[in-house]
Order: structure tokens, then sequence, then C-alpha cells
């Protein structure tokens, strides 16, 4: 298989502190990988460091086997590398399709014409709204953002960086804060991403980390300590200590 993402040996060093140490990940063309740790274990200054927020300290960054330690995050996009975040970065008075299509109408060099001028171009709603309909936001395309249950925020936020045509999607905690009744509409939105798109997913839940992840890697004190399928992942008893406790996953 073809490894899309690689980090090699990265390092970030706030001061004395260590956030990141020696973190090496290799994801291939279409992984379903997930990151997990416990609170303060680095995940969100990897994410800064892969992301182009953060430079690394030491090491390096690959995506596509080009070297792109030192690119600003916009150009990580325009190369197709996109995340999500913890807290949804959506414009509450626009609507749904209105989001997709300035992601869409962005990737097409067309973003800074108004939305009345996008608005025109039947190539971009046609596109929009099969991405909006991949996600079951068909229903709900012409409302403002803001009336939208949070369940539904996020899966927005998910369906527009989809929009961007990724090479790697980074999804940052997408089941924070969404109710418990909401959240299988994350994952089912999560699980109907295109195969060939690869999946990095941050994410606290342990249940929706379970049923979506191929393989698993786990972070403690800004260093992996180990990665592998989601049942040798459950299995491990240093896992289940540092992080997963004693209950059993399927």
């Amino acid at each position: 298989m073809t490894v899309v993402l690689e980090t090699i040996g990265l390092y970030r060093r706030f001061g004395g502190l260590t956030a990141a140490s020696d973190v090496s990940l290799r994801l291939e063309r279409g992984a379903r990988h997930a990151l997990i740790g416990p609170n303060g274990a680095g995940k969100t200054t990897l994410i800064n460091l892969l992301t182009g927020v953060l430079r690394p300290t030491a090491g390096r960054i690959l995506l596509d086997g080009a070297d792109i330690t030192r690119l600003r995050p916009d150009q990580r996009v325009c190369r197709g590398l996109v995340r999500t975040f913890q807290i949804n970065q959506l414009f509450s008075e626009l609507t749904p399709l209105m989001t997709v299509g300035l992601a869409v109408s962005r990737r097409l060099g067309l973003d800074r014409q108004l939305w009345r001028r996008i608005g025109s171009r039947g190539a971009v709603i046609d596109e929009s709204v099969a991405v909006l309909e991949r996600f079951d936001l068909i229903g709900v395309m012409n409302q403002p953002t803001a009336a939208l249950p949070y369940g539904r925020q996020r899966l927005l936020e998910i369906a527009a960086a989809i929009a961007c045509a990724p090479r790697v999607l980074l999804l940052d905690e997408p089941a924070a804060g969404v109710p418990e009744a909401e959240r299988d509409g994350i994952l089912a939105g999560v699980a109907a991403l295109p195969q060939d798109v690869t999946v990095l997913l941050i994410e606290h839940d342990m249940d929706l980390v379970f049923r979506f992840a191929e393989r698993i890697s786990v972070l403690v004190n800004g260093a992996v300590l180990v990665e592998g399928t989601a049942a040798e992942i459950a299995a491990d008893d240093r896992v289940r200590e540092v992080y997963l406790g004693r209950s059993d996953h399927g």
C-alpha cells in the first residue's frame, strides 16, 4: 500500500517541556486510523504540527512523499491535507449549501467572488448538493447553520472539509459536545467518507473509535506508546492501564 502521510522523528519542545517526542507515524492511502491518549498526551500538539499551526523542533512531515514540514497551513490544504476542529469553525449565518458551496468555490479558485455570483455557477451548486446528500443534509441545506442541531453542525463541518477534496482528512474530536442521540449520525457520516480519503481520527469517544478505526496509535506523554489493530489495542495491558481502564471493547 502507498504511504500518504508520514512523520519522521517529530519533536516539539516548549522551553523545558517536550510535547511531542520522536513521533513517527505512517498512514497508508485509504487508512481509517485513530489517535487516542489521555488528556495532556500531546494529541493537539501533533495535529497542529501536521497542519502547520506549529513548527517542529526537529523531524519531518511527508505528504505523498514530499516534504511539507515548512509549508504554511493554507499550502498544506492546497496539497490535500485538511482538518476539522474540536469546536466548529462554521459561519452561523450561512446555510449548509452556502458553506459547502464556498468550500467548493475556494478549491476552484473562485472564493473571492460574492456568493451571489458563485451561487449562479451550476457546477458549484451540483457538487455542493452531492456532498450534502452524502451527509444527509439535503433537508436542511437552506436553513441557517445556527438553527441546526449541534450534531448536524458537526456533520456540516466534515462535509465542508470533504468539499476541499482532501487526500488526508484529520478529524479532531468530531463527536465533542454532540449529544449521545446524535453520535450515530456522526459515525455514519464518517463511515460514508470516500474510500480513497485517508482519515486520521482524534477522539475521546472510545465506542466511536473502536467502531471506526482499523488501526490505532496511542499517544502518552508526547510519544507513541503502542500502535496496532483495534483488537490489539483493546487487549494491550499498557493501554488499559494508562487510558482505557479495565472495560472491554469489542
